[in-house]
């Protein structure tokens, strides 16, 4: 038997009223965003404390105030939870909330989590939302180093730093300064973060010693350690002798520089056989009378002047200069540029090759002796003149 098109058109038409009559009409989803998710420390070790805090957000656009009932992250697909934070607060339309959420990890490697939210609206209907996380997980590295200094300004006192080169703090740092094994002082310094270091002093002016031994005990990754140095406290106090120049003038008259200044020690044991040169470049030379000049002993923390004297070619900036002295029974040698853009001033006639002034293109200008005075033509002209006065006087001395 045929059925007629009209009754299967009518069943199908009931189903649908029907059907739309049994669904209970819920209001729409509130407009709630996790907005920012961030994790502190961003490169955490294992059996670190890892901090995610969300700040959720119920936009302007939102009808309702939600609850947040619960906060929890899971590994994507299971169950395995490792942190929940359950009835946090309530956000009203436009407004926010920062949760944070923490929880450790006993393994390395990169972790990609869930982080799950569930709110309430003003009708009792649960919302979830989710958000990837991602945590890259290292194994904790212990590495750290003491340095001794002592100051010489400030006799008797030596400043002991612990670096850590590690990726995990170093906790309840404690230092102590010893000789024969038997401490005599001890110092507590705070926490030392990877990539930093911390600094303590220790009084060594009346140690019967000259050798001391500093160690520094600390906990990291869970675990005690130490570290140890021993400074020999009369090499500490000594700084090798350093020459350096300063006090430099330098002037330029055509192609020749003279250079003046001091040679100046700046460590605290004495320099001998200091000598200072026109280094070595292809725009520049030595030239008499100074193209080097031996200095001698300079003691600790003193200077002697000197005077070099030079030629150069085309426009040139700076000039090398190579410092040489001896110092604890090894010779040192440095070079020290001298910048004649900002020291050279204009001088007559200093290292000048005698050809400079006889161009007219010295320091006097066109038609100038190169001496730096008044140009030729007017001394010229004012003796002239001179002469001229002096022949009118006299003939008017002799016709009286």
């Amino acid at each position: 038997m045929r059925w007629s098109p009209l009754p299967r058109l009518f069943v199908t038409l009931l189903v649908l009223i029907g059907g739309t009559g049994a669904v209970a009409v819920s209001a729409a989803n509130p407009a709630v965003q996790l907005s920012s998710v961030t994790v502190t420390p961003d490169d955490p070790n294992t059996g670190e404390q890892v901090t995610i805090e969300a700040t959720i957000s119920n936009l302007e656009n939102s009808d309702t105030t939600v609850d947040i009932r619960d906060l929890y992250v899971r590994t994507p697909g299971t169950t395995q939870e490792f942190a929940r934070v359950e009835e946090v607060g309530s956000v009203a339309p436009g407004g926010s909330l920062s949760v944070p959420i923490s929880t450790t990890f006993e393994t390395p490697g990169e972790k990609r989590l869930d982080l799950n939210l569930v709110v309430q609206d003003g009708d009792g209907e649960y919302h979830s939302y989710t958000y990837p996380v991602y945590v890259d997980v290292s194994k904790p590295t212990v590495k750290a180093d003491l340095s001794a200094t002592t100051l010489e300004n400030d006799s008797g006192t030596t400043e002991v730093s612990l670096t850590n080169f590690g990726n995990t703090n170093l906790s309840d740092v404690e230092i102590t300064a010893a000789v024969d094994g038997e401490v005599f002082d001890r110092n507590f310094v705070y926490d030392v973060p990877p990539e930093s270091s911390r600094t303590t002093a220790f009084d060594t002016d009346d140690v019967g010693s000259d050798t001391v031994e500093f160690t520094a005990t600390y906990t990291a990754a869970g675990d005690s350690h130490n570290t140890s140095l021993t400074v020999d406290i009369d090499e500490e106090t000594q700084v090798p002798g350093e020459i350096r120049l300063t006090a430099i003038e330098a002037s330029q008259a055509g192609t020749g520089v003279t250079i003046q200044g001091d040679a100046a020690n700046l460590g605290s044991t004495d320099a001998d056989s200091v000598l200072v040169r026109i280094g070595d470049a292809d725009d520049v030379r030595p030239a008499p009378p100074s193209g080097e000049y031996f200095v001698g002993a300079v003691e600790a923390s003193e200077f002697a002047t000197f005077e070099l004297t030079a030629q150069t070619d085309g426009n040139v900036s700076s000039v090398p200069v190579e410092i040489t002295y001896i110092v604890d029974n090894e010779r040192v040698t440095t070079t020290q540029r001298v910048d004649l853009t900002t020291s050279v001033s204009a001088s007559p006639n200093v290292g000048a090759s005698p050809g400079d002034a006889a161009s007219g293109d010295g320091p006097g200008g066109p038609g100038s002796d190169g001496s730096g005075g008044l140009p030729l033509r007017l001394v010229v002209g004012a003796i002239a003149v001179a002469s001229i006065v002096g022949g009118v006087a006299l003939y008017r001395w002799r016709s009286q």
